[in-house]
């Protein structure tokens, strides 16, 4: 009972520190301070609910707490950029591509409809998804700020932590999730510089 009392409070602290870095992140759109990227977000917040009911269904607990409160902030992050017009639907051609990569690992999940290739077709899209906000972060940090992205990436490692076990479908998305957002917070604080990936742009 102890263990499972202590996998229910790091689920329980991961879920709290991805709505303390949403709200100052929404409240920074709603001031004009940043530029979501609406199209990853709209993405993230979907395939963060596929990836939460699929761990469900393979018979994870507490850990899958961390993607639904994904879920729940990324949907109220892209709604907010565009009902304030202050979010970023476009940078390039790229951005419509990987989207469309995207909508292609939605695709997969569908037609699998196997819990553990929908986790890894779900991780595949949700990157998808995500690397337009890479590029366009590298294109100019000043569109996004640390902190929100330093909680969450906190909130993951709680995350991590609320792990019942080491299997494959319990760790993946926490995982994935964890590194996504150190690469983030890498390029927002520039010790990951633009100049290093700049044949990509």
């Amino acid at each position: 009972m102890e263990a499972i009392s202590l996998k229910a409070i790091f689920g329980i602290l991961s879920s709290l520190f991805i709505f303390a870095g949403g709200i100052p992140y929404i409240n920074d759109i709603i001031k004009k301070r940043i530029k979501p990227h609406i199209l990853s977000w709209l993405g993230w917040g979907f395939l963060t609910g596929i990836g939460g009911f699929a761990m469900l269904a393979e018979g994870s607990t507490w850990a899958v707490a961390l993607l639904f409160a994904n879920t729940v902030m990324c949907t109220a992050i892209a709604v907010s950029g565009a009902i304030t017009k202050e979010g970023v639907w476009s940078t390039g051609i790229k951005d419509y591509i990987f989207f469309g990569a995207g909508l292609f690992g939605i695709l997969l999940w569908q037609v699998l409809n196997i819990p553990v290739l929908a986790l890894v077709c779900a991780i595949s899209a949700d990157l998808a998804f995500g690397i337009p906000t890479i590029i366009k972060t590298f294109k100019d940090s000043s569109t996004e700020t640390p902190i929100p992205w330093i909680l969450g990436w906190i909130g993951e490692v709680f995350g991590l932590l609320a792990l019942s076990k080491l299997a494959f479908h319990e760790v993946a998305y926490p995982l994935y999730l964890f590194f996504f957002d150190t690469v983030i917070i890498l390029i927002i604080l520039k010790i990951i510089k633009k100049e290093g990936i700049r044949k990509y742009n």
